[in-house]
């Protein structure tokens, strides 16, 4: 059943309430209500299809809800748009193919879309080499802002991309299968600088197929089935047996809905 978290008492970074967004008959989120909290990471699981992507673009902005609201601190936010998104509720997404641009460097991959200017029309090049050195720097990366983002591994990008989120100070940070596309070794290196986001007070929102990677840092899980929340889980004990079943045993209600 979907419903948000009501052991807490502290007022929620996020408040979801019963989201809905239906691509003609098919219900892709159907009465989802979720509470995110500042400085917890929650991994975003289910099969393919389940909702998850199309939660995740409500929140975002690039799909509109039908139906639903939203709370930002308490405060009721319509989300209209990615920049909204952004803007309204602090919500930096990184995606699977991290959407740098390779031919780049560093600093204009972060300030992409949001430069800082002086006389409201030129670029203050300076002053964004020197923020993306801080932040890269608080990131404990080798890379210089003047790095061409292509020629960074694969474990480097990631940073980048985190880099952008503490950059503008973000508070969500929606990571989508950080550990897909990296090397082994990398992965632990993700799973650091996620610890190291929920440290400095930000929430984190973590969709990946590794079961493992969200067993090891996350707060709550959140399993998704056929655009609703399946269960909500914490993250005390569980074991990768308990998160498979979880996603994939059928409740009473799946199998009275497929007899029919």
């Amino acid at each position: 059943m979907s419903t948000p978290n009501q052991s807490r008492t502290e007022t929620p970074l996020l408040s979801l309430r019963h989201l809905k967004k239906s691509f003609g008959p098919v219900h892709a989120v159907n009465d989802v209500s979720l509470d995110i909290y500042s400085g917890e990471v929650i991994g975003l699981v289910g099969d393919n299809a389940a909702g998850k992507s199309t939660f995740l673009s409500l929140l975002t902005g690039y799909n509109l809800m039908d139906s639903g609201e939203i709370y930002y601190k308490g405060r009721p936010v319509t989300v209209k748009s990615p920049r909204s998104s952004r803007q309204e509720l602090k919500i930096e997404m990184i995606y699977q193919n991290l959407s740098l641009a390779p031919d780049l460097p560093i600093w204009q991959n972060l300030f992409l879309g949001e430069e800082i200017t002086f006389a409201g029309i030129f670029n203050n090049r300076r002053r964004m080499i020197n923020e993306s050195q801080r932040v890269v720097r608080e990131l404990n990366a080798k890379a210089n802002p003047t790095d061409l983002v292509g020629t960074l591994s694969g474990g480097e990008q990631q940073l980048v991309a985190i880099a952008r989120a503490l950059l503008f100070s973000r508070e969500l940070i929606i990571m989508d299968e950080p550990t897909a596309a990296i090397s082994v070794a990398k992965i632990d290196e993700v799973l650091k600088l996620i610890r190291h986001l929920k440290a400095q007070g930000k929430s984190v929102l973590l969709v990946s197929h590794r079961l493992e990677d969200i067993l090891t840092v996350a707060d709550r899980i959140v399993v998704f089935a056929h655009g609703k929340i399946k269960q909500i889980m914490e993250n005390r004990n569980i074991s990768l047996e308990d998160l498979v079943h979880a996603m994939f045993d059928r409740t009473p209600e799946e199998e009275v809905k497929d007899v029919h």
